[in-house]
């Protein structure tokens, strides 16, 4: 690995601690703490170790993307940091789309007239949507590392 090259992962990763230091505190960062979200009368409560990976992934992800776009794929150690953060998208993805399939999957039903067997209406409930996009945001990480591994591919070869 190239001095600059160490300079930039050291600079990505200060960067990332002080960031969850700022979101999460230190008290934030023990394993057993969690982030409740409030969405109307419901509260959610995720453990905050899975957040901090989803914020370390996207931001190694949005970093090493730009450069290895803008060294147009020849430096081999910003390529290998970019497939790996990729490939964690796409298993955060993956957990994500089976997670919003289970929710959709529960249908809207509504009995019209009420209790006295007339018409039932079945009705989406919206994360069809959700559902959709977190597939094509999929689909274009897929895509991503399969260009960004042919053509590292190419270069490396290139230098041996």
């Amino acid at each position: 690995m190239k001095k600059k090259e160490t300079f930039w992962l050291i600079g990505t990763t200060s960067f990332v601690l002080i960031l969850i230091l700022w979101i999460f505190g230190i008290s934030g960062l023990k394993s057993d703490s969690v982030t409740d979200i409030n969405v109307h009368d419901t509260y959610y409560v995720i453990a905050n170790i899975h957040l901090i990976v989803l914020i370390v992934t996207l931001i190694f992800f949005g970093v090493y993307l730009i450069r290895m776009l803008r060294r147009n794929f020849k430096n081999l150690t910003a390529n290998l940091i970019f497939m790996i953060s990729d490939i964690t998208l796409i298993l955060i993805f993956t957990f994500l789309i089976s997670l919003v399939n289970s929710i959709r999957e529960i249908p809207d039903s509504t009995e019209y007239p009420p209790l006295s067997g007339g018409i039932v209406e079945n009705a989406g409930n919206g994360w069809n949507n959700a559902y959709y996009i977190l597939l094509i945001i999929q689909l274009i990480l897929i895509i991503l590392l399969t260009i960004s591994g042919i053509k590292t591919g190419m270069n490396y070869k290139r230098t041996e």
